[in-house]
Formats: structure tokens, sequence, C-alpha cells
């Protein structure tokens, strides 16, 4: 069995365990996202002092980055309504960004997109960004839209080795 596969099979299995366990996995989420912007915002840190001796703007820049990074990763850790924040506006950017790059593709006549990727690109933009705004109403919308995810991904992945 090669990786893909068995990674296949661990994202779907993943999935299925977000689907039939969605409040503890946005808990879970949750914790594990704050968690590693806080780890990212100590490293940042780490870096900045390493950084003192050849450019201290960049030192700056890192301490600023760290301390930013360090605080939303504490607010994150456990904080339901605050991920559920996050990621509705991580899902208003991506689907505002697809349905701006579809509506080019359907615009312009010299495009790198196809009238139909186009328009498919449209389409997906304006579901995102209704996922994006159930998602505000309801956390658990999150956790399906990444059961689904995994279970799409792992899908590929099995069939694909």
């Amino acid at each position: 069995m090669e990786n893909k596969s068995i990674i296949g099979i661990l994202a779907v299995i993943l999935g299925i365990l977000i689907l039939v366990f969605p409040f503890i996995s946005v808990e879970v989420l949750s914790i594990a996202t704050g968690l590693a912007i806080l780890l990212l915002g100590i490293f940042w840190i780490i870096k900045s002092v390493q950084l003192w001796s050849t450019s201290k703007a960049q030192t700056v820049c890192y301490i600023i980055l760290g301390l930013f990074a360090i605080i939303l990763g504490i607010i994150l850790v456990g904080n339901i309504p605050f991920f559920d924040v996050v990621m509705s506006f991580t899902l208003y950017i991506i689907g505002f960004l697809l349905v701006l790059g579809g509506l080019v593709g359907l615009l312009t006549t010299n495009a790198t997109l196809s009238k139909g990727s186009g328009a498919l690109f449209t389409i997906l933009g304006i579901i995102i960004i209704a996922f994006g705004y159930l998602s505000l109403t309801n956390p658990l919308y999150i956790a399906i839209i990444i059961a689904l995810a995994l279970i799409v991904e792992g899908l590929i992945l099995i069939k694909g080795s």
C-alpha cells in the first residue's frame, strides 16, 4: 500500500470522525490552531533574538509579529466563537477571490481561464461565501466543511494511487 493510499484512508477516517463528532472537532481544531499560532509567535520571538546583531529592523518586525501571534494564539485556544469568526472571515476572502477570478475569466477575451472555468470559479466562490455566512451562524458548518474536504481529498488520494 502506497503512502498516498494510507494518507487518503486516514483523511477519510478523520473526515468521518469530524462529521460524527462535529462540536468536539471544532473545539479540538480551535485548540490546535491556537497552539500552532502561539508556537509560531514564540518561534518569531526566538528568531528576532538571533537576528539582533545583523538587522535591528528585522528584529523589531519579528518581535511585533511574534507578540501579535502569541496574543492571537492565546485568544484562539478553545475559543470557539472567535475561531468561528476567523474561519468565516477566511471563507469570505477565499470566496471573494474566487468570484473575482471567475469574473475576470468570464469577462476577458484573452484569459488563461476558459469561460467554463470562469463560470465554475464564480459559482464556487458564491458557494464558499454562503458557507462563510452559514458558519458565522453555527460553528457546525465549519466542521462539515472541513470533514467534507477531508473525505473528498482522501478519496482522491486513494483513487489516484
